[in-house]
């Protein structure tokens, strides 16, 4: 095993990961099942790479929440098809818009937009991976591509959302599926992390910005709200190929999912543009809402002092 590059063989690296809260749940649970405060009815909602696993998760999440339309974009048509199939026979209430394409397709992703028009919640976690090695190992080709999958995509889909006309009463929302990579230096992961860091960056001045434009229109309906989170150690073939076998123990699938829908709704209103981790519980981080507002570098991609 002495070829694997991973963070939690190393105890000084866990040392490092942040815990603003005293409870870190590893699975989901009753609050933001049954008390999320999302209001799905007459919602849309669009996710990128949701036809499997975390997406799919999070999918069947916001059904479940009551939401009147579930657009799902990924590449491949086989497992996009298979979760549509799934999500129709189980929650025949909600229409289920599917589109086989890849997000790096600019002139296609600015067309789905137009079509499916008004948009309440965008969900960016489809995500160009990495092989567990070095930094060294790696070209600028590989560089190149995973920027344009993970930077540049995500940031043409925000700018074609923000184009979108809208009618809603409630701030509309942009959840990032990040990575705990983003802020802590995972061996193995460095051009995923730098990345997903990049994009999460870019969220902070989106937030910023909308913040400025509330200050000077003060029109609420209008704002979008932006929030970069760390979905947790989740089964996935991805993540099986970079864990050794049996060095920690999976996290529930469930708890980012149900986490997002918890996102989505009115009690994380004070999280804009912060980054924060699905394991940490949403009273305790409520609790924290006053130094939030008053610390405007709290639970961001920055320096830490």
């Amino acid at each position: 095993m002495s070829d694997q590059f991973f963070y939690m063989s190393d105890p000084k690296m866990m040392q490092k990961v942040p815990r603003p809260v005293k409870t870190y749940h590893t699975q989901t649970y009753d609050r933001i099942t049954t008390q999320h405060g999302f209001e799905g009815q007459g919602k849309t909602v669009l996710i990128t790479g949701g036809a499997t696993g975390i997406g799919y998760a999070m999918s069947t999440a916001f059904i479940k929440a009551g939401i009147q339309r579930l657009v799902i974009i990924a590449r491949s048509p086989e497992p996009l098809q298979k979760a549509k199939t799934e999500l129709e026979t189980k929650y025949p209430n909600t229409e289920v818009l599917t589109y086989s394409a890849s997000i790096n397709d600019h002139v296609r992703m600015k067309e789905i937009l137009a079509e499916v028009q008004s948009i309440d919640v965008m969900i960016l976690n489809a995500a160009a991976f990495q092989p567990n090695v070095p930094p060294t190992e790696l070209d600028t080709e590989f560089l190149s591509n995973s920027f344009e999958t993970n930077v540049m995509a995500p940031f043409e889909l925000i700018r074609e959302f923000l184009k979108l006309p809208t009618t809603s009463t409630t701030p509309r929302i942009v959840l990032n599926v990040s990575t705990a990579g983003a802020v802590l230096t995972v061996p193995g992961t460095s051009v995923y992390g730098a990345s997903k860091q990049s994009l999460s960056f870019l969220l902070q001045h989106f937030a910023v910005a909308q913040e400025m434009t509330k200050a000077t229109t003060e029109q609420e309906e209008q704002k979008v709200r932006f929030v970069n989170f760390h979905p947790g150690v989740i089964p996935s073939d991805t993540a099986a190929s970079i864990i050794p076998k049996g060095l920690i123990e999976w996290e529930d699938i469930q708890l980012p999912a149900d986490f997002s829908v918890w996102l989505a709704g009115p009690q994380s209103g004070f999280l804009q543009g912060r980054f924060v981790w699905a394991q940490w519980d949403v009273d305790e981080l409520i609790a924290l809402k006053e130094r939030v507002v008053k610390d405007p570098s709290f639970l961001t991609i920055g320096l830490v002092q």
